[in-house]
Order: C-alpha cells, then structure tokens, then sequence
C-alpha cells in the first residue's frame, strides 16, 4: 500500500449537467451503429464532443425519458420518478448539504418530481417545439433574487411554424437550452463566484427529431448543435465549472428513411436505444474509456466535485476517472472538511483496487497530533 499527501485546491464551483434527450453513443465519431436491418450508419462528429477530456458509455436500464432521467440523478438502476421523493435520494439532496443551489433548464424531463427537486427552473409546460410554453418554477427562498429574475426574465422560445428547412425549428429548440445555460454559467462565474451550484439542462429537440424525420433528421439536428455546445465548453473552462453531457437513451432506426424508436420491444435491447455518451469537460487529469451503468453517472459527478456520496438508494459506483481517489470523512465538529489553504489532502492508492470517489481530509493540525 502506498499513501501519498498533496495539497491541493479548492473544488469547482458548480457542475451542468446537460441530458441530450435520445443521443445515443453508437452514432459518434469511432463507434459503430446500424440500422435494424442490418446496414451499417455513418457517424457523426462534432468538434465540441472532440472537446471532451475524457469520453465513455453507459449502458441504460431502461431506455425510456422517465426512467434515464431517474436514473441519471439518483444512482439508482432501477430508479423511477417516485424514486426522486424518497429521502436523499439525489444529486441535489447530496449536493444540499455543502450549500449548492439546484437549477434546471428542462426541455422535457420535467416530471413535477423532478420540478420538485429544484430550488429554480426554467421548463416547457407542453414539450411542444413549434409552439412552448416555458415556465419559471422556485420552489427556495433562499434562492437569491438576481439569479431568480435573470433566470425568469431570460429571452423565451417563441412560436414557429414549419418551413421549407424541416430540422431548423428543432435546432433552434435545442440551441435555445444549450444557449441559456451557458448564460447561466457565465452569470454565475461573474455575479456569484462564491455560490456553488449544479444545473442540470434538458435539450429535447433530438429525441424529436429522430421519431419524427429518422437518421436524416436525427444526424441534422445533433451536428447543428456543435456550436451552441461549444459557446457551453467555453463559458464552462473559462469559470472552471464541470461539464457532463450525456443522453437519457439511445435511438434505433428500422432503415434509411425510416422513423426512430427506442423503446419499443423489437429495439429496446439494441446497443443504438440502450448506449449512451459520457463526456466531460473538467479541468484535471483523467482517465478516459470504457462501459459503465447508467447509475454511476450520480456517484461521479459527486466524485468530480470532491462530495461524499451520501445518495441513500444509489448503487452505482464512480467511474475510476481521477488519478488519484478522494477520501472525505467528517471533522470532530460534525461538519465535512473542505480543502482550503490551511487543509490537506491525504489520497491513499491501493494497488489492485479502485477506491477513486472516496478521500479523507485531513486538517494540518489534527496531522501533526
């Protein structure tokens, strides 16, 4: 066994979460996808995806909106929107306890648990893209007052109708989500760089797209979205706020032309409905690759903001990304310690074992009893 001490900086000030609602990890740039009849998908690359310091797949329980969203937040594989009601039983929950604000943007995925989880959101009532009807929910009065009128007042998504460009409206759709939270990230990083945060946003223009117009549409509407994408990496290294993008489910297509499905019986199982992408933006030294749960997205953003997991149903494990694992115990006062100039962090690597996600802090001066 061998155990090191590095001092070391303070965590993130926040984390966004950003769902791809229907992006499946099959289509991109060096995997493989084919349509159900056998005929091999050309993939789609995107320059902002390319971006990512380290990139994975999660396999999901269930590929289905309800159940990934559940899933995604609570670390549970068999989680289901009532799963969010229970006590401590997501992200936010943990993330309360260090004083963390929970923000939505959401598109769809925005069951009233959900809503209910959130201390402010922006959502659309109807999940309709031609004609929206957004909404601010706050559900905290502690949330201060600027970040609730820039949230409530931010520019709204207003009625279109279908033109000669069929995907532009669902672009547009999903570049309004993207772009707003990078508003927020920006605001947060220059108003309130004290207040930590986690944003969780829903585009929900692909999934549409891919019922409705099939891989054609899916292919447009996912590459048009690189930009928006990238204003969000920029605006998140430039704070040094962790970015995660995922999807809640994949998407199958029969055959050329064809429209998408993914939870259906005769697709439900196939690697283009039930893989979805991992990539994250943060900046530290990673390790990238590999397949995992769904459910251990939870215990890794955790594990990235250096936050004990306390999720009370979770069963996930963190993604060994970091290094070096982080172990956090609690101080003699009952509160957790945090790294600041004057604490230390002892990180403990054991040969032949993955504890990355745990770490213990350490006060100098309880080191040196």
């Amino acid at each position: 066994m061998f155990i090191a001490v590095f001092q070391v900086s303070a965590c993130a000030q926040g984390a966004v979460l950003v769902i791809i609602d229907g992006m499946g990890s099959s289509y991109l740039n060096s995997h493989v996808a084919t349509y159900a009849s056998g005929a091999a998908i050309k993939p789609i690359s995107l320059k902002s995806f390319d971006r990512a310091t380290a990139q994975y797949q999660l396999k999901v329980p269930v590929p289905a909106t309800e159940y990934g969203h559940a899933v995604i937040v609570t670390g549970y594989s068999k989680a289901s929107q009532e799963t969010l009601t229970y006590y401590h039983a997501t992200i936010f929950d943990a993330l309360e306890d260090d004083g963390y604000l929970a923000l939505g943007i959401l598109e769809n995925g925005d069951s009233k648990e959900m809503l209910g989880e959130l201390d402010a959101a922006v959502h659309n009532k109807n999940e309709s893209i031609y004609k929206p009807d957004i909404e601010f929910l706050s559900t905290d009065q502690n949330v201060p007052a600027d970040i609730a009128y820039m949230m409530e007042s931010h520019a709204r998504l207003g009625e279109s109708k279908a033109g000669k460009d069929p995907y532009k409206h669902y672009i547009e759709y999903n570049e309004w989500a993207v772009g707003f939270a990078t508003d927020v990230v920006r605001y947060m990083g220059e108003r309130h760089p004290g207040q930590n945060y986690v944003l969780i946003v829903n585009a929900g223009g692909l999934d549409s797209a891919g019922h409705s117009f099939g891989y054609d549409g899916y292919r447009a509407v996912l590459t048009g979205l690189d930009d928006a994408m990238g204003g969000l990496v920029d605006a998140c290294e430039e704070t040094g706020t962790i970015l995660m993008v995922t999807g809640d489910h994949g998407m199958s297509f029969p055959d050329q032309g064809k429209k998408g499905s993914h939870s259906a019986p005769d697709v439900a199982s196939r690697n283009e409905s039930v893989l979805v992408p991992l990539l994250i933006y943060p900046n530290t030294t990673m390790i990238s690759g590999g397949v995992y749960g769904q459910e251990c997205l939870a215990p890794t953003l955790l594990s990235l903001l250096d936050e004990p997991n306390t999720l009370s149903v979770c069963d996930g494990e963190p993604i060994p990304i970091k290094d070096r694992p982080a172990l956090y115990s609690k101080m003699d006062t009952g509160e957790q310690a945090k790294p600041s100039s004057h604490t230390w962090m002892a990180y403990a690597a054991v040969a032949g074992i993955s504890a990355t996600g745990i770490c213990i802090a350490l006060s100098l001066a309880q080191m040196r009893k």
